[in-house]
């Protein structure tokens, strides 16, 4: 997959003729999958590469001057997914102060100075100086060289599919709505990393994971989940909150017991896949009151795992 940057004052020219479609696209759920789908379809029907034009930084970050977002996916993440879904290109738009600013029109010249000849949109996006540019003013730009596809409304249970939705779903603990809405399990992508081998001692050792800070995490508490490693899944129970029966400090601790499995994978990157929330995080008297609970987790993890109706996502 190629990639390139635009900026306020830098255009690339392709000289090739491209399909693209346009968005921040933090997650890639089934309401963005709606332009993926359409964008590569008409790439292939036309004979044209296919393109993913996404913002970075998050435009919130100039538009409302908002720090430390935290998102669904990372810029990596959303890289990797284009690219297994197709896509030819991916271009990311260098937004500041410049492009938030810029004129409506100046911007689709941009576009087609850079070999778009077909762009995707979904029906409310906006662009250019105080959002003025709209679908109708992409509509007017039409010409026999520039073509405008608009995407409506996508919807699940008789409500729109967002990014602000699938956040309100994790949050709650509600996995398998979130799963609904993003069209796959919610994971995590990190790193094992040392902890405090409290997990090898009462016979559940743990996969100790390290994330970038910018992702949203669930709800604390205990899941049924998988853990992918080198192309392999396997199922596991996570565990994602502040251990208060073994440590007392506010740090967020994200381990995963694998089920059946006995490798070391320190400094791997791993995925965390949470498929179904088991029960909040508890504090016991002691580590004999933890062991029990975990003995009932897994045997919990276990049975979901039989049944594909339940325990899915893959």
């Amino acid at each position: 997959m190629q990639e390139y940057t635009i900026s306020s004052t830098i255009t690339v020219q392709t000289h090739e003729n491209i399909v693209a479609c346009i968005g921040y696209f933090d997650g890639f759920h089934l309401g963005h999958q709606s332009l993926f789908n359409k964008t590569l379809s008409e790439a292939a029907s036309t004979s044209q590469l296919s393109a993913l034009i996404s913002f970075e930084p998050d435009p919130w970050t100039v538009l409302k001057k908002q720090t430390h977002i935290q998102h669904l996916t990372t810029l990596k993440d959303r890289k990797q997914l284009a690219e297994a879904m197709g896509f030819d290109i991916y271009i990311t738009l260098q937004f500041n102060e410049e492009m938030a600013t810029m004129d409506p029109l100046r911007f689709i010249d941009k576009l087609k100075y850079s070999g778009i000849r077909t762009l995707i949109c979904g029906f409310d996006f906006k662009f250019g100086h105080q959002g003025l540019g709209t679908i109708d003013t992409l509509k007017a730009a039409e010409s026999d060289e520039f073509k405008v596809i608009v995407i409506e409304e996508k919807d699940y249970l008789h409500e729109k599919i967002s990014t602000t939705r699938i956040k309100i779903a994790l949050e709650q603990g509600q996995m398998e709505l979130a799963q609904h809405l993003l069209g796959r399990t919610y994971g995590l992508k990190g790193i094992v990393v040392h902890g405090q081998q409290i997990g090898r001692k009462i016979g559940y050792p743990t996969a100790n994971l390290k994330v970038d800070d910018e992702y949203i995490l669930p709800k604390v508490g205990v899941y049924a989940g998988y853990v992918r490693l080198h192309g392999l899944t396997y199922t596991a129970m996570i565990g994602l909150g502040y251990n208060p029966t073994v440590k007392d400090d506010r740090i967020v601790s994200i381990e995963a017991h694998l089920f059946d499995f006995d490798q070391d994978i320190y400094d791997e990157e791993v995925d965390f896949l949470f498929v179904h929330y088991l029960r909040n995080e508890l504090k016991f008297d002691g580590l004999e009151g933890l062991i029990e609970q975990l003995k009932i987790d897994e045997l919990q993890c276990r049975e979901l795992a039989k049944n594909p109706i339940h325990f899915s996502g893959l």
